[in-house]
């Protein structure tokens, strides 16, 4: 598929610049130019964009597809069969589309479904974004999420967790490093080291010898801790961060997803498993603190709304950003997080308009710099070049 969007303003590259008075030429599902508009190709169709403003589509690095975002989302898909939480995972997959998410890594199914679901869009066999998915959760015997986790003890049992989830079509590690809020009504807390430092180094290892990255669930310090040093390429949630910690990330390349509107859902909606509301409260303004205390140091910093889990749509992505405004006002740093910083994290050409980048964009009629809120006027969604 061959096309030119035109009259548009662009969020060009690495600084969202926007750019008048160009049009985007795409094909066979890349960015191949970015012209002026005074010189369109001949025999190629031309899309008018109306004036509106082309931004890189939205990415998501942190979600679970097959999850509800109800109350209590494990309870959900204990009363549903395979079947059905399959056929929830395709049509979440439908509403990130919708709003302009373009690009999801899932780090947790339950029985591999999201690799089932990345395959199946890979095949065309069903729409949806660029799904990078884990599948199965490396976990310690009784650790974090044990519903979806392959548990690993002791090295030759996590070498042997990461192959078996390389075979089945990973293309990302996820590993438990802490205890988490919600998912377990007991047995475990937020400050519990789980995986141990030498275990994940195993991981990290095999992991990055095939081309994957690894994703930590990282909440208490100790955690964090582990996983930086094993040379994980993501600390997810990090409410526990202390400069000690961030200054080895820095040294070290590791990113931050910070995932804090769910832990403000979990902390404050009525009806929340009172377990896991009771967790969360006691954490909630650790984790605003330190995002405010580190959001400008020398880390990548990408969004991630843990969509699925407790009062979390699909749609959660966006309300991740503005969750991540209301601490740090500032919209260019606050979108690059779920695209130009996104798209770095994942090692991907992906999250830039950008030549010879992924053509996975949306056309919106305001321009989000001037308000995030703009992401929602969506006019199209182009997703791997097809106009969704």
């Amino acid at each position: 598929m061959e096309f030119v969007i035109s009259n548009v303003q662009l969020l060009y590259g690495e600084e969202l610049e926007c750019k008048k008075g160009l049009a985007l030429w795409i094909k066979d599902g890349l960015i191949k130019e970015i012209i002026p508009e005074s010189k369109l190709p001949a025999n190629v169709k031309v899309i008018d964009g109306d004036q509106g403003f082309l931004a890189p589509g939205l990415i998501d690095l942190h979600i679970h597809m097959m999850w509800d975002g109800s109350l209590n989302p494990v309870q959900t898909s204990q009363t549903e069969g395979y079947e059905q939480m399959l056929i929830r995972a395709v049509a979440n997959c439908q509403t990130y589309l919708q709003h302009g998410i373009t690009t999801v890594r899932d780090i947790g199914s339950v029985d591999d479904i999201a690799l089932h679901v990345a395959k199946g869009i890979k095949r065309g066999l069903i729409s949806g974004p660029d799904v990078i998915a884990s599948g199965k959760t490396l976990t310690m015997t009784g650790g974090h999420d044990p519903f979806w986790a392959r548990f690993v003890d002791g090295k030759e049992e996590a070498l042997k967790g990461v192959r078996e989830q390389i075979f089945k079509g990973a293309e990302v590690i996820k590993v438990s490093s802490t205890g988490g809020v919600y998912g377990r009504v007991e047995g475990e807390q937020v400050g519990n080291a789980e995986l141990s430092l030498e275990e994940q180094e195993v991981i990290c290892k095999e992991a990055h010898r095939f081309g994957l990255k690894v994703a930590s669930h990282a909440i208490g310090r100790d955690g964090i801790l582990n996983s930086i040093l094993a040379g994980v390429d993501t600390i997810e949630h990090g409410h526990f961060l202390d400069d000690e910690l961030v200054a080895l990330m820095e040294e070290r390349n590791t990113a931050w997803i910070p995932t804090l509107f769910v832990y403000k859902q979990i902390a404050t909606q009525e009806g929340i498993p009172s377990y896991a509301r009771d967790k969360a409260e006691e954490i909630v303004n650790i984790h605003r603190n330190a995002f405010e205390s580190y959001f400008n140091r020398n880390i990548l910093i990408g969004a991630g709304s843990d969509a699925g889990s407790p009062c979390t749509s699909h749609r959660a992505l966006l309300d991740e950003l503005y969750t991540m405004y209301e601490i740090v006002s500032d919209a260019k740093k606050v979108l690059k997080t779920a695209t130009v910083n996104a798209g770095k994290i994942l090692g991907r050409d992906v999250g830039q308009i950008k030549e010879g980048y992924k053509a996975n964009l949306i056309l919106l009629k305001e321009n989000p710099l001037e308000c995030l809120s703009n992401l929602e006027s969506i006019k199209m969604v182009v997703v791997r070049g097809k106009i969704a």
